[in-house]
């Protein structure tokens, strides 16, 4: 049979005797030369044929699947099934100067004796298949023999029926890895009879495999990074942050996080150009990744901000990598055209909340402290452990207000200059705190606005507004125009738009819709900041609301130096004047001639005018005679919780 398994080579193949155990007087041999152009015989070929057709099949795993493992696990398992004399076939993948090699998957009658199998290098097993294979990276042939030296092919040989066995390599595009897949038959010459084709075809798919998850691996590597940082991108970031809280709540061990925000970014790009600006972003990325953790991961949470996520990690760890990560970036310069740069960041950090804890409720709260930080002077950590946050303290008491439903909406009138009767209201946030005390909503929006829960404020008083316009109704009072303030997070969330029609159907359709006509008592109000920097994409979020018959007016206009351009492109019913600007009116005749171009306009244009801020009769005399059409102010009353 050696004579049958010996190909062509220049060198012939050699039998390498290994000396016997000490009590044994035989010795055994082992081709130390593959086998690979052996074509097997005419007999087995309904045989070949099954195997080949196995590794046809096979393919369709090859492009479903993005795991070397899982295909080469396949691959045996459906070269056993569909032969009558492998009795074994299992899979090694490790360093090619492995002294030991355990079995990764097995497939076979003979499973039991290949999940226990653990071959270790030694002088009798230093010249078997197996490591003749891994050292030469060829394939190789060995016969059993119940009267083998060595004890384990002979326990083997009798146990399961093993006549032979063939080790086949695999390439894994590396030089410090090998794949080896190795298989028993019990049948003498099978190996020789079905052809090495079968088998070196396995182990080319096998490197096909292995090639295919090194490229998806590198591919999805590349979809999660930023290309410009290097560090993670914001979907792969919130993905670990997703992956963080699973593993902390499973095990109670907590970790931390670091948000970073350079100072004056935007000074840097407009001195420098946007490659200076760059620059510095790689530079920070790169600092932040060499001076963290290997389990530390670092992204690109938007803009000019890192996002940390420090796994096992106490408040005093998290202050104390801020720190030094803030010291280092302070140190720190690029050169740009001849220039040296320096840069500053400022840093919010926490830690996990326990079970209770969300990953947007955290984000929220860090968000809080590096604006603390930010407004306390920059290039500082701030944090929970003592150090203090205004925002946080203020976020804590919207939510608790929220949950308790102490958010309530307070009513201010407005007037209509020249009849003097009341023609509108608009509601106001309060807070009501647990004392019964009332805070303005100037006192906690701000807060709400950096904790991004104003979109939850503005539901809670939306809601409230249209009850109290269909309570009215009901009491069969005079009707009246409510004005709703709505920030740029209610109106970019599609949720909230749907939740207002909604409620306002249901109401109009509790009062019988006794406005004449397609329009509705209730009057959208945003301010120039809430337009989202762009009117039609405005427009598109506001249009179920104005198709359903509500109006349009826009907050202290005047206030912002492109609030005209906005009315080329938004249905304005109502410009609200800056309550700052009607105040100067009375003294500053620069002031008093931009409310009378803005009255002319409005009118040309047929808007209604609103002056803000009045307080006394000699402002609304002088809004009055200047052809304003409404006011508002505390004149006429401050706002009123009903």
């Amino acid at each position: 049979m050696t004579k049958q398994l010996q190909p062509l080579f220049a060198e012939p193949i050699r039998l390498v005797p290994i000396a016997g155990e000490l009590d044994e007087a035989f010795t055994w041999q082992v081709l130390a030369l593959p086998c690979e152009h052996t074509q097997g015989i005419q007999a087995a070929a309904p045989e070949r044929e099954l195997l080949l057709v196995a590794l046809a099949g096979a393919l369709g795993g090859l492009i479903d699947s993005s795991e070397r493992d899982h295909v080469m696990q396949r691959l045996i398992q459906d070269f056993v099934h569909v032969s009558s004399h492998i009795a074994l076939a299992w899979v090694w993948i490790g360093p090619t100067d492995a002294n030991s090699i355990t079995p990764l998957f097995v497939a076979g009658r003979a499973r039991a004796f290949g999940e226990t199998l653990q071959l270790s290098r030694s002088r009798l097993t230093a010249h078997c298949p197996v490591f003749q294979c891994l050292q030469t990276r060829r394939t190789t042939y060995m016969s059993i023999s119940p009267r083998s030296p060595y004890k384990p092919w002979r326990r083997a040989a009798a146990d399961y029926g093993f006549e032979e066995m063939l080790a086949v390599p695999f390439d894994l595009g590396t030089e410090s890895q090998q794949g080896i897949a190795v298989f028993y038959s019990n049948a003498r010459g099978y190996f020789k009879d079905i052809g090495m084709q079968p088998f070196v075809a396995l182990a080319k798919l096998g490197q096909v495999a292995a090639h295919q998850t090194t490229l998806i691996s590198r591919l999805q590597l590349q979809n999660m990074l930023d290309p410009l940082s290097g560090a993670l991108n914001r979907h792969a970031t919130e993905l670990a942050l997703q992956d963080e809280f699973i593993r902390a709540r499973a095990s109670m061990d907590g970790f931390g996080l670091i948000l970073l925000d350079l100072d004056r970014f935007k000074l840097i790009n407009d001195s420098y150009g946007h490659p200076a600006g760059d620059r510095v972003l790689q530079e920070t990325a790169r600092l932040l990744r060499r001076h963290v953790r290997e389990t530390d991961r670092v992204g690109r949470w938007g803009g000019e901000e890192f996002l940390i996520i420090l796994p096992h990690q106490t408040i005093d760890q998290v202050f104390s990598t801020a720190e030094r990560l803030r010291f280092e970036i302070e140190s720190a310069y690029v050169k740009h055209e001849g220039r040296r740069i320096q840069f500053t960041a400022s840093f919010g950090i926490i830690t996990w909340a326990g079970q209770s804890c969300t990953p947007d409720r955290l984000i929220s709260r860090l968000d809080s402290f590096l604006y603390d930080a930010k407004r306390m002077g920059r290039n500082q950590v701030r944090g929970a452990d003592g150090r203090g946050s205004e925002t946080l303290s203020l976020g804590a008491q919207i939510q608790e207000a929220l949950e308790t439903q102490q958010i309530r909406a307070a009513y201010q009138p407005l007037i209509d200059l020249r009849s003097g009767e009341v023609v509108a209201q608009e509601a106001l946030a309060r807070l009501v705190k647990a004392d019964g005390t009332v805070m303005a909503a100037g006192e906690f929006i701000g807060a709400a606005h950096r904790l991004r829960m104003e979109w939850r404020i503005d539901e809670a008083v939306s809601r409230q507004a249209l009850a109290h316009c269909l309570a009215r109704a009901h009491q069969g009072q005079s009707l009246q125009r409510h004005l709703i303030n709505c920030s740029a997070d209610f109106l970019g969330r599609a949720g909230c738009i749907e939740t207002l029609l909604e409620t306002a159907q249901r109401s109009c359709a509790g009062c019988g819709d006794v406005m004449h006509g397609k329009s509705k008592p209730v009057i959208i109000e945003v301010t120039e900041r809430q337009l989202l920097g762009d009117p039609k994409k405005t427009r598109q979020l506001l249009q179920p609301l104005l198709d359903f018959g509500f109006e349009l007016a826009v907050d202290d206009f005047g206030s912002g130096y492109s609030s005209f351009l906005y009315l080329l492109d938004l249905p304005v019913r109502y410009l609200k004047i800056e309550g700052e600007l009607v105040r100067r009116a009375v003294d500053d005749v620069r002031a008093r001639a931009m409310v009378e171009s803005i009255q002319a306009m409005a009118f040309r244009l047929g808007i209604c005018t609103i002056a803000e801020g009045i307080e006394n009769q000699v402002t609304s005399d002088l809004m009055r005679d200047l052809g304003i059409d409404w006011g508002q102010g505390y004149l006429w009353g401050r706002p009123e919780i009903a």
